[in-house]
């Protein structure tokens, strides 16, 4: 069942056979009580090659949701030549689904240049190797840049963040730190950089498994029971999407797109404290 905290209103022009929406909670002890409830949604892998349904339905239906917030964590088209069908669906979704707070994104290593310029003048706040504070909310954001050879100037990262918010003390509450990143496994520097919560994507859950969720790849360092989920390192929660759209044969087995809309609770950290990595709720 549905979130009841989660008004999803589905009408004869959002088919439910592919069933994007999928609400969660996450526990941040560090979140504002103010922010209790927000709403953010999560959206990541597109890897558009042409307009399709399945670009619709999403749209359609993040569109009849009320959200405070929506983050994007790259992989919008998929080879040199998709962006203009890629720009269509970005442009439409962002002119569409209009979240209260605003929404932030950063690229994925698909991404190309001629892209990246193309999305700049869309309402979107991009997060390239930068820290935004947002004034009327107690959240601060981080984003990690990718290129296709290249990881984050973590360097360039950190004098940014503390030029914009300070140091954090361990147990501050005023604020929530938020990190996006294509790349899952870049957790250990979010966590360093004193996240509560970073969103990623890039797996694609691993798009084709075996049954009880096993990948056959994931296209990452992560192992591969951890290719999509809630997981925690140290006080850092890391949320996976299975994102959108597919790569290589355009196939999906039991591994369906989504689109995860998280409500934000303030309460404790599930699972452990620990160096690794825990799973917290597997997708």
């Amino acid at each position: 069942m549905p979130d009841p905290g989660v008004r999803i209103h589905y009408t004869a022009a959002m088919p439910l056979a592919y069933g994007l929406i999928e609400p969660a909670d996450l526990s941040l002890p560090r979140l504002p009580e103010r922010l209790a409830g927000l709403r953010i949604a999560h959206v990541t892998d597109l890897h558009v090659r042409r307009r399709k349904r399945l670009y619709t339905t999403l749209i359609n239906q993040l569109t009849a949701l009320r959200l405070d917030m929506v983050v994007f964590t790259g992989d919008y088209m998929t080879y040199e030549g998709d962006e203009p069908a890629a720009t269509d669906v970005m442009r439409e979704l962002v002119d569409r689904v209009r979240p209260r707070i605003g929404s932030f994104g950063v690229f994925g290593n698909h991404d190309t240049d001629a892209f990246r310029r193309a999305m700049l003048d869309l309402p979107i706040v991009w997060l390239d190797d930068q820290a935004c504070r947002i004034d009327e909310e107690p959240i601060d954001l981080l984003g990690f840049h990718v290129a296709p050879r290249s990881g984050p100037d973590v360097v360039t990262l950190c004098h940014a963040m503390r030029d914009e918010f300070g140091d954090r003390s361990p147990g501050d509450t005023e604020r929530v730190r938020i990190v996006l990143g294509h790349y899952p496994t870049l957790l250990p520097t979010a966590s360093d950089l004193g996240a509560d919560v970073m969103f990623a994507g890039h797996t694609h859950g691993g798009q084709i498994r075996l049954p009880g969720r096993n990948a056959i790849v994931n296209s990452s360092d992560l192992p591969l029971r951890y290719s999509c989920g809630i997981m925690r390192h140290r006080d850092t929660q890391l949320a996976v999407s299975r994102g959108i759209g597919a790569m290589g044969v355009q196939i999906r087995f039991l591994c369906p797109p989504h689109v995860p809309v998280y409500t934000l609770r303030r309460s404790g950290l599930p699972g452990n404290y620990t160096d690794d990595l825990e799973m917290i709720n597997a997708w």
